[in-house]
């Protein structure tokens, strides 16, 4: 099955699109076209922009949508993965986040929410490589869907992963 015909809810499937109708030779668009006027107005509140801050260094929070912070409870901005989440879930979620790097093309990936390092409510999470200076990805705008049907339950782990071919990407 192709990534984007795997997406759900639709609003996953109309941010992914925002993000393919601003790639420009196949290249990541820059952030400041994504983030947050390229993306369609109900994905704007369930954003984090995490910017890549080198090797050895850390995805680092950028901004959050206004939806993010409430489950926070406070702003994350400023904050790294590492802050937000404990070991096991960053040994899980970084390399995702690492591969729409290199690769320059999105990732999914489903499973709990985590907030004060502790599962709240399950959610998908699509994250699109960005460029913020020059032309390689070195940033991730990911956009949180919270799957209110879900329960949450104990643990850490991701129900699911996937990331999409540079193939598929035209």
């Amino acid at each position: 099955m192709r990534f984007r015909d795997a997406l759900a809810p639709r609003l996953a499937v109309q941010t992914f699109d925002c993000w393919l109708a601003l790639r420009v030779d196949g290249k990541v668009p820059k952030k400041d076209l994504l983030c947050p006027l390229g993306l369609p107005p109900a994905a704007l509140p369930y954003i984090m922009l995490m910017e890549w801050m080198g090797e050895g260094e850390e995805f680092r929070c950028r901004l959050v949508g206004d939806g993010v912070r409430e489950w926070y409870g406070a702003s994350v901005v400023g904050s790294s993965m590492r802050d937000l989440i404990p070991p096991e879930a960053h040994e899980q979620r970084v390399p995702l986040l690492r591969h729409c790097l290199k690769e320059g093309a999105p990732a999914w990936f489903s499973g709990p929410m985590l907030v004060n390092k502790q599962p709240v409510r399950r959610a998908g999470r699509l994250m699109l490589p960005v460029s913020y200076r020059g032309e390689r990805p070195d940033g991730i705008v990911m956009v949180v869907f919270i799957d209110e049907a879900a329960h949450t339950r104990p643990g850490i782990a991701l129900d699911e992963t996937r990331t999409c071919p540079r193939a598929e990407l035209g």
